[in-house]
């Protein structure tokens, strides 16, 4: 590229010494793609420390990506000519330049794990790949049946976890005829168990990081 010269365009011909990359020639449909076609580089990773950046170590979730993400509001598998490629870097999709909106179901999340944020406004350029990290943070199932006093099940009973430490999430469940609860999504800490406002046995849990995801609790009724 010379600062004199008098062309208005020029043509940038790649190669490696062994020949094992083909050489782009002016004009062929491969060249012509690089100028026209972009795409997105999504790095779903497995965020240990919850800082919200991928750090050295976190990997990169790169199965069931067609559960995972929805483009436009349909998988993005069955979006336009799809075409994927899954790398230790993430994984890069070829899309025609546009705006686009990308969704994260949380249904296909790996489990014990979730997204933070569930939809994503991107734009995609020629000639590059628009990076996109989405950080999946632990995430916890508390579960089991509540019991009276006599030890029936108690159906329609609102069960919830309160979180003990500051900008933790409240969780909530409503029992089914058979008493039976499920707490998803419980974050690392403590939580107070409330059965329809009133303290219930366990009336105290703590979530640690090295645990299972699930938990199953049987929760008693207080006498009054």
């Amino acid at each position: 590229v010379s600062s004199n010269s008098t062309d208005s365009s020029f043509n940038l011909l790649l190669s490696t010494d062994m020949f094992v990359q083909p050489k782009f020639a002016f004009g062929s449909n491969r060249s012509e793609r690089l100028r026209s076609e972009g795409g997105l580089l999504l790095q779903p990773f497995f965020d240990q420390n919850n800082n919200g950046i991928l750090d050295n170590g976190e990997d990169i979730y790169t199965e069931e990506f067609d559960l995972l993400f929805l483009l436009n509001n349909q998988p993005i598998s069955r979006f336009g000519n799809f075409d994927a490629t899954r790398t230790n870097e993430g994984l890069f999709f070829r899309l025609a330049p546009d705006l686009y909106r990308l969704d994260v179901d949380p249904a296909g999340a790996p489990i014990g794990w979730q997204t933070l944020q569930s939809s994503y406004g991107v734009e995609v350029v020629a000639g590059s790949f628009t990076p996109i990290s989405i950080p999946l943070t632990p995430s916890y199932i508390l579960a089991g049946q509540v019991l009276d006093q006599e030890g029936n099940p108690v159906g329609g009973a609102r069960v919830e976890a309160i979180p003990l430490n500051e900008g933790g999430k409240r969780v909530l469940s409503v029992t089914n005829g058979a008493g039976i609860y499920y707490l998803e999504g419980l974050q690392i800490g403590q939580f107070n168990l409330l059965v329809n406002g009133e303290s219930s046995q366990p009336n105290l849990i703590e979530i640690k990081q090295d645990q299972d995801p699930e938990q199953i609790i049987e929760l008693n009724l207080e006498v009054n």
